[in-house]
């Protein structure tokens, strides 16, 4: 991707999502992290503001878990740890985004 250059949520979570022989190295581990985090905090604040009488039991957890893992960070030091926080953390994402697909359709694009 070139600096710069918009990707979709999907787009974003499938590099955290490729198969462990094919992950990034550490910086490329760090970048994704931080893109994860940012559009993460976006989708979790939007997911955030639904009213709770919209809100299902799946997006409740996905909010729950984005915090959790926000927090929380890696559980350990090194590059594996911190591959495996950006997979958590590309996973939560897809669900949020999904959860905000299904109740303001026009609201990703």
């Amino acid at each position: 991707m070139n600096p710069g250059e918009r990707q979709t949520i999907e787009e974003l979570a499938a590099r955290a999502l490729v198969p462990y022989a094919e992950r990034p190295g550490a910086d490329g581990v760090a970048q994704l992290v931080d893109d994860l985090m940012t559009e993460g905090q976006k989708l979790h604040a939007a997911v955030s503001r639904l009213p709770l009488a919209r809100r299902t039991e799946r997006a409740g957890a996905a909010l729950a878990e984005w915090t959790y893992f926000a927090e929380a960070g890696p559980l350990s030091d090194g590059d594996h740890a911190a591959w495996n926080h950006a997979r958590g953390l590309a996973r939560i994402l897809r669900i949020l985004a999904s959860v905000l697909h299904e109740t303001q359709p026009s609201s990703l694009q």
